[in-house]
């Protein structure tokens, strides 16, 4: 089982192009996407791609997930009831693959080729008991169903916080320890990092911790995920007043952090505020 890789964050560069108007079509109406297979259900070429993987993990979703993305200028929305989650046997994840939509005839396949692993983004940031659902890939991702194969910008949309959770998680390989909705952070030798942004802080197989947010406000190559493991942080000093911000001193262990020095983070929810420097705080004490 591969760890979430903290630099594989930073490499992966913002590559979201402009909306486009089209129109939609709804799970009701697939043929027009995907048509029918020439061999029935029951054939040996609708072999499920899981079969092929040496891990599989089923995500079941309450009661489901919709997918978004535009192909030949239409925007298509499907629902699915599961995710299996598939990874060969170095434990690096090869594919998604979606099942139990309705009229469903061969199975939604969200590929992975490349060696680094897109992080899944949440959309909208946390900002008190409002949990973000939908989970997007900024860059474009591989889909098949059937004979079908092509490139497009997938969006999953969640009906409960509890799957959109474990989504990431099965993902990253990792468990999500803290979420938090941030106004806005800086850095002391970049400036802005980011505005309206979720703060992630993920713990790994082996026990590492690793806090990650989306730098949205750098410019061009700079504008990607950052990660800065927990144990890089030097000192944290939590606001003396609601709706102020926090201050994180980073210790110069890699390029990133000697550019960014420091940084302070302006959360949504002073509840979320007071939740992160506590954690934070701890570790510190407990080195």
């Amino acid at each position: 089982m591969n760890p979430f890789a903290p630099r594989d964050c930073q490499e992966w560069v913002d590559r979201r192009q402009s909306s486009h108007s089209a129109s939609t079509v709804s799970s009701a109406s697939t043929s027009i996407l995907f048509p029918s297979p020439a061999t029935s259900p029951g054939s040996s070429s609708r072999k499920q791609s899981w079969q092929f993987y040496d891990e599989v993990v089923r995500l079941e979703l309450t009661p489901s997930v919709q997918i978004s993305f535009v192909k030949n200028g239409q925007l298509f929305k499907l629902k699915y009831k599961f995710i299996d989650i598939c990874k060969d046997s170095t434990g690096a994840l090869r594919c998604l693959e979606l099942g139990g939509g309705l009229g469903q005839q061969t199975p939604f396949i969200h590929g992975f080729s490349n060696t680094k692993l897109p992080v899944p983004h949440l959309e909208h940031p946390k900002s008190g008991d409002d949990y973000p659902l939908r989970v997007s890939f900024m860059d474009q991702q591989t889909v098949q169903t059937g004979s079908t194969v092509f490139m497009t910008q997938l969006s999953y949309k969640f009906d409960h916080w509890d799957d959109c959770v474990r989504f990431q998680e099965l993902m990253l390989c990792s468990k999500l320890i803290f979420i938090g909705g941030m106004a806005e952070a800086k850095s002391k030798g970049r400036g802005e990092e980011c505005i309206s942004q979720n703060l992630r802080i993920l713990r790994g197989h082996n026990g590492k911790r690793v806090m990650l947010f989306f730098a949205n406000s750098q410019r061009r190559e700079l504008k990607r995920y950052v990660s800065i493991p927990l144990n890089c942080i030097g000192s944290i000093k939590p606001p003396k007043k609601a709706g102020r911000p926090a201050l994180l001193d980073l210790n110069p262990n890699f390029e990133i952090l000697c550019q960014m020095r420091n940084l302070t983070i302006q959360f949504l929810d002073d509840d979320d505020c007071a939740a992160f420097c506590q954690m934070l705080s701890y570790d510190l004490t407990i080195g």
